[in-house]
């Protein structure tokens, strides 16, 4: 009995094993495991890439779970108030789920872990294309540029009740008429 290693995860095993104990690929009997297949090479090469556990991973699964506690939280306005509130936190979302985007889009060697990303390059992935953070950073500048220009011309909320901003609106009424 030799030990092999998993084309995959890399972890020693027998070679009478049936699958890798650490990530479960089927070993095929009799396989030469020196090099991947031609059929399976690129498909193992990101997959190595894939299945990382990285920071921006993480970081997705937390997006889709504030999107769904946003979705909930949208049934509960019940004044002014909870509404402004609710939608600087939409806001924030989108802006935050925006500059997400554009790191995918612009920086993608960044995404992955760098030892996940030598384990695809020893796998045959060549190049996953150049990073290009500047035209990210501009981006997200313009993104929050834009976004300022849109409050600013928004002017401010108000969250008082309708009451209250009647009386105001009249006191002020009266001030300037004496």
């Amino acid at each position: 009995m030799a030990l092999i290693r998993c084309m995959d995860c890399d972890h020693e095993i027998s070679d009478q094993a049936a699958s890798c104990v650490q990530c479960g690929r089927p070993i095929k009997a009799g396989a030469d495991r020196s090099s991947p297949q031609p059929s399976s090479f690129h498909s193992t090469a990101w997959a190595a890439v894939t299945r990382s556990k990285t920071p921006i991973n993480l970081f997705a699964l937390a997006m889709m779970a504030c999107a769904a506690v946003l979705g909930v939280s949208a049934n509960s306005i019940s004044n002014a108030c909870s509404l402004i509130a609710f939608t600087y936190t939409l806001h924030t979302f989108l802006a935050v789920a925006g500059m997400f985007f554009v790191t995918l889009l612009f920086c993608r060697a960044g995404v992955y872990h760098p030892d996940d990303l030598a384990k695809a390059k020893r796998d045959g992935l060549q190049n996953l294309g150049r990073d290009k953070p500047l035209i990210a950073a501009g981006l997200i500048v313009l993104m929050f540029s834009a976004y300022a220009l849109y409050q600013n011309s928004q002017g401010t909320p108000s969250c008082q009740a309708p009451a209250a901003a009647e009386e105001k609106i009249e006191n002020q009424g009266r001030a300037t008429s004496s």
